[in-house]
């Protein structure tokens, strides 16, 4: 039996766990949503992590996937919840959600068959994965800061163009005192 076989035989029921775990970090009102609603439209998060857990847990068993997928599905996972009130170790945290159903599912069965090199290799990629993941988690913060930035300059520069329409003195540039 070839390494992904392992993989594949559980893949079902492997990815449902992960997926649940991953909406178990929402709160508590979010979570039925995220599971009971499958439109994507209505519940795009749901959808999202859905794919992107499908296709990293691809990428994680030796699938031959295209590194462009792998990191559209890791940037998918990552800037969603960079965009949300997650700190960075909640937000890594989907990744390593997956460690412990690998050893619960696909270790014993892969270690009995004496392929424990190829399981620790799994894991690897899996390392490399959320190492991946934290880069791209970084630079959507930075996206998200300075977005607000931009918004909070395009602000003052609104209220400074309403008060010199109404008549109120012109509000001071930076720098002027």
């Amino acid at each position: 039996m070839q390494s992904t076989e392992y993989f594949f035989s559980v893949r079902d029921v492997v990815l449902e766990e992960w997926i649940n775990a991953i909406f178990d970090t929402y709160p508590f009102q979010t979570t039925g949503f995220l599971r009971t609603n499958d439109d994507p439209f209505t519940n795009p998060v749901a959808d999202m992590t859905r794919e992107a857990a499908n296709t990293v847990y691809e990428a994680v068993s030796g699938w031959d996937k295209k590194p462009a997928d792998v990191r559209a599905a890791i940037d998918r996972f990552v800037h969603m919840r960079a965009v949300q009130t997650f700190l960075p170790s909640q937000a890594m945290l989907v990744f390593y959600l997956l460690k412990p159903l690998m050893r619960k599912h696909i270790m014993p069965a892969m270690s009995k068959a004496g392929k424990m090199k190829e399981y620790l290799e799994a894991e690897s990629r899996l390392d490399t994965i959320v190492l991946l993941g934290f880069d791209l988690y970084t630079k959507s913060r930075e996206v998200v800061a300075q977005n607000r930035i931009n918004e909070i300059k395009n602000q003052h520069a609104q209220l400074v163009r309403w008060a010199q329409r109404v008549g109120g003195a012109p509000l001071p540039e930076e720098g002027q005192s």
